[in-house]
C-alpha cells in the first residue's frame, strides 16, 4: 500500500495564482491531474479562512508552506493561526535569506532561529521546515553547510529536501533523505538533466534522477508527502501533468 501522498508545489503554477479569483481554478486543475496534496508558495495574498475553504472544497490538504522569514521572526503567532485556519501544521522556509549567508557566524544565527522558532511553534503542535538549494552544499571548516544545519538543529526542526538541488550540489538525494529519517514531512521532487554541461530543471520523469528508488527510500524515511516542484517551465500545467502522471505510473 502506498504510504506517501503525491502532490503539487503551487510555486510551480505561480503565474496562474496572482489573482484570488484564479485560486479555485488552479486547485480544481491539479486535483483533476491527480494531486493529493498541495504546498502553498508564491501565490497572491488570500484570507486564510477562505484558503481553508478552497482546500476542503477540492479535497486538497495543504501539507506545508513557504513563508516569509520576516513573518517568522516578527509575526509568528498570527502566521501560526493562519496556518491552522487552512489546516496546515508545517511552516516552511524556502531559502536562507542573504543576512545569514556568507559566513559561519551567519549560518549559526540562522540555526538558532530555526531552533527558537521550533520551540515557539510547539504549543501549536506545529513545525518549522527548511528547503535547500545548492549553496547549502558549500563548506565551512571542511563541513558541509547542510550537514551543519542537520546536526545543530533540534530533532523537531524539519527539512524539505529538494532532489534537484541536492544533485546540483554534488550529492545523492537518497543519502540525505536517509540522513533526515523522521524529519521530512514534505519532499520536493524535481528532475535533473545536464545539457552542454549545464544542469537544467526537468519535469519528473524527463531527467536522470531515479524516482523509483527515491520514493522507496522516502517511504523508509517516513516521508508523508512528495510534491512536484518546477522552478521554471515554458508550460507549467503541461509539465505538472506529465510529472504527476509519471509518478502515478511508477508509484501506483
Amino acid at each position: 500500500m502506498r504510504k506517501i501522498k503525491i502532490g503539487t508545489q503551487l510555486f510551480s503554477l505561480r503565474r496562474y495564482l496572482q489573482e484570488e479569483s484564479n485560486v479555485p481554478k488552479v486547485f480544481a486543475k491539479v486535483k483533476e491531474m491527480g494531486a493529493e496534496v498541495v504546498q502553498v508558495s508564491g501565490m497572491c495574498a488570500i484570507d486564510s479562512k477562505k484558503l481553508g475553504e478552497i482546500s476542503k472544497q477540492y479535497e486538497l490538504p495543504i501539507c506545508i508552506t513557504h513563508s516569509p522569514i520576516d513573518r517568522i521572526k516578527n509575526d509568528l503567532e498570527r502566521l501560526a493561526e493562519e496556518h491552522l485556519d487552512f489546516g496546515c501544521k508545517n511552516i516552511g522556509i524556502g531559502m536562507m535569506s542573504s543576512e545569514y549567508r556568507g559566513s559561519k557566524e551567519g549560518l549559526m544565527s540562522f540555526i538558532d532561529l530555526l531552533n527558537e522558532t521550533s520551540k515557539k511553534l510547539a504549543p501549536y503542535d506545529m513545525t518549522i521546515a527548511y528547503h535547500n538549494h545548492h549553496f547549502e552544499f558549500n563548506k565551512y571548516d571542511d563541513k558541509i553547510i547542510y550537514d551543519m544545519m542537520i546536526d545543530n538543529t533540534d530533532k523537531a526542526v524539519q527539512f524539505i529536501p529538494d532532489t534537484y538541488w541536492i544533485k546540483v550540489g554534488g550529492y545523492v538525494p537518497q543519502e540525505y533523505i536517509k540522513k533526515l529519517t523522521g524529519r521530512i514531512n514534505t519532499l520536493h521532487l524535481k528532475d535533473y538533466k545536464k545539457t552542454l554541461g549545464i544542469p537544467l530543471f526537468r519535469a519528473v520523469g524527463k531527467g536522470d534522477i531515479d524516482f523509483v528508488d527515491i520514493l522507496k527510500v522516502a517511504e523508509e524515511a517516513g516521508v508523508e508527502n512528495a510534491v512536484v516542484e518546477l522552478d521554471l517551465s515554458p508550460n507549467p500545467y503541461k509539465s505538472m501533468e506529465y510529472s504527476l502522471n509519471y509518478l502515478k505510473k511508477i508509484y501506483p
